[in-house]
């Protein structure tokens, strides 16, 4: 998932560093694993307040799902992108997954990530959502039931 910020000028993404302790540190965005029984938006929307404490104002799919090989678990893995809003001004609490954080334009955001499926998930984002907002609405998930909890 791609945390962005909209708020002044240029959309920004949350970018997160990986701390190394499981494998090589790296930048990226949200990540995590889907728990049994449990909806990809969902599992995105827990990983965000898990990774960051942050909870998406809005929600949204990408047309970027890939997958990828782990020769770890010997598994070919789907990978379901999303982008979530993030109007919070405070800084993310990080879990210990990862040791470091930063705001980045979209062309930083390209630098940074070591996978092209990363940068064609942040290219579809910018492309879907940010260059054409009208077009954003086709992409809402709707929130859970509860609706969106404050962000912080």
């Amino acid at each position: 998932m791609w945390p962005f910020r909209t708020g002044s000028g240029a959309a920004e993404f949350l970018m997160l560093h990986r701390s190394g302790r499981s494998g090589r540190p790296f930048w990226q965005g949200v990540s995590g694993w889907i728990e049994p029984d449990e909806a990809p938006h969902l599992t995105a929307l827990r990983e965000l307040r898990e990774e960051t404490g942050y909870v998406a104002a809005e929600l949204y799919t990408t047309d970027a799902v890939f997958d990828l090989y782990s020769w770890k678990r010997g598994s070919v893995e789907t990978i379901v992108p999303f982008g979530a809003l993030i109007r919070s001004g405070a800084d993310p609490e990080l879990s210990e997954e990862h040791d470091e954080w930063r705001w980045a334009s979209l062309a930083e955001a390209l630098e940074m990530v070591p996978y092209e499926p990363q940068r064609n998930a942040l290219r579809r984002i910018a492309a879907d959502l940010l260059e054409h907002p009208e077009r954003a609405v086709m992409h809402r998930v709707e929130m859970p039931p509860e609706g969106p909890e404050k962000t912080r």
